[in-house]
């Protein structure tokens, strides 16, 4: 694929994903890996998990893997072009949403819809967790790493970042 069709596929993508990433980017990254590394082999598992722990590490908000994503398809201006083509679309669709939440405030059709979101955006980020394992996983040490850091991330309140690390000693050392 050419790079202005690559770069293509991947902003279109990326502005259909930020519609329904309810919960933020870790809801959409099975599909942006899916699209990323799967279908097109732009990335290996391993470089998209460096970049989602890359853009967790980093201070802001995690949508940031979207331009690492970006950057490492098509360089600097596609990373820049990823971002926007994500959060545009979902901002828009923020504003709107927001104006009419103040229009139907109590309504019982809302209530529901916001009920109904909760459990879709806890299974999406659990789908990003299991995806990205997968990618990743090439040991029973690997393996034995992922497991500890999701009961650890799940049942105390140690930063996020403290996983990464060890990770990344763990990974040197072996």
């Amino acid at each position: 694929m050419d790079p202005l069709s690559a770069a293509a596929t991947l902003l279109s993508k990326l502005a259909v994903l930020s519609l329904v990433s309810i919960g933020g980017a870790h809801a959409v990254l099975p599909d942006v890996y899916r699209l990323v590394v799967t279908e097109h082999g732009w990335m290996t598992g391993t470089e998209f998990a460096t970049a989602v722990a890359l853009s967790q590490a980093a201070p802001g908000p995690n949508v940031l893997v979207m331009a690492l994503v970006g950057q490492y398809v098509g360089g600097p201006a596609l990373g820049v072009a990823a971002l926007v083509a994500f959060c545009l679309p979902s901002s828009v669709l923020a504003y709107l949403a927001a104006r009419a939440d103040l229009r139907a405030r109590g309504s019982r059709w809302l209530r529901a819809a916001k009920d109904g979101l909760a459990p879709i955006t806890v299974g999406l980020v659990l789908a990003s967790g299991f995806i990205l394992t997968t990618g990743t996983v090439r040991s029973a040490a690997t393996f034995a790493i992922a497991i500890a850091s999701a009961f650890l991330a799940t049942t105390t309140r140690i930063n996020p970042v403290w996983f990464i690390a060890g990770g990344a000693l763990v990974g040197a050392l072996t």
